[in-house]
């Protein structure tokens, strides 16, 4: 999905779906960043060549562009799913952040998507992989409003179209290192300032209780498991329950 996850629009009948709004009223100075080749963002010329850590940098040199407006405020870096992964990564390498907000987020990876010894053995690494898995590097994304990300939530019809309305490509190494388990087990490890997590009961990240000790050097790591939630956080029955809980979080960070 692109930036526009953060900012959902359904009719305003159907209440606040917009994470965005939320945290603006409350006081928050907001950056959304579609990553290279989602949404809004340019397309390179070679899809696999956007790794976590190419994406990671990438994204560090945009936020020290917009940061540099702010410069004594509090950064607080936030991501969902992949977009979490690639939050993570960036921490690890530039330390852009002050604080983290995780949503739906693990070690990485499903059972279905772990890979076989031969694949772990692969020559070529991660790139070579995803060319076999992928046939594009930036394929269509089709799965926002599937049953599998959304747990058994009860959505509006209007709510669901607006989630759809913001898919965009998948960045296809991105997306294959996140289905990886324990992928960037070396960079959650390197995370050593606070770090919210946020995950539905229904979600996709496996045991939520078991993702703290990922961060052995974060001292303040705090857990809040989303009642009724599946991995589409945002079109949550609970999403502002979710949204709240982490605004008090990060203010007085």
């Amino acid at each position: 999905m692109s930036r526009g996850y953060f900012d959902l629009r359904p009719p305003p009948a159907l209440g606040n779906y917009s994470m965005v709004r939320h945290l603006t009223d409350r006081g928050f100075v907001v950056v959304t960043l579609d990553p290279p080749a989602v949404g809004e963002s340019d397309e390179p010329v070679d899809g696999y060549a956007l790794t976590p850590d190419v994406v990671a940098d990438v994204h560090a040199h945009a936020f020290d562009q917009v940061l540099a407006r702010w410069p004594d405020a509090t950064r607080i870096g936030v991501g969902h799913s992949a977009g979490a992964l690639l939050t993570v990564v960036q921490q690890a390498r530039h330390r852009t952040y002050d604080a983290l907000g995780l949503f739906g987020f693990g070690r990485g990876g499903h059972e279905q998507f772990s890979l076989t010894i031969e694949e772990r053995e692969q020559a070529g690494g991660i790139v070579a992989l995803t060319r076999q898995r992928f046939d594009n590097s930036l394929p269509g994304g089709s799965t926002s409003t599937s049953p599998f990300l959304l747990g058994g939530m009860d959505v509006p019809p209007e709510a669901l179209a607006a989630l759809g309305a913001v898919k965009s490509r998948l960045l296809a190494v991105v997306g294959l290192v996140s289905m990886i388990p324990g992928s960037v087990d070396a960079e959650m490890a390197a995370v050593d300032v606070p770090v919210f997590l946020g995950v539905g009961d229904h979600d996709i990240v496996g045991d939520p209780h078991a993702v703290p000790a990922s961060f052995p050097a974060c001292n303040d790591f705090t857990l809040f498991v989303v009642p009724g939630t599946g991995h589409n956080h945002n079109v949550a029955p609970a999403r502002e329950a979710l949204w709240e809980r982490f605004a008090r979080w990060a203010a007085p960070v």
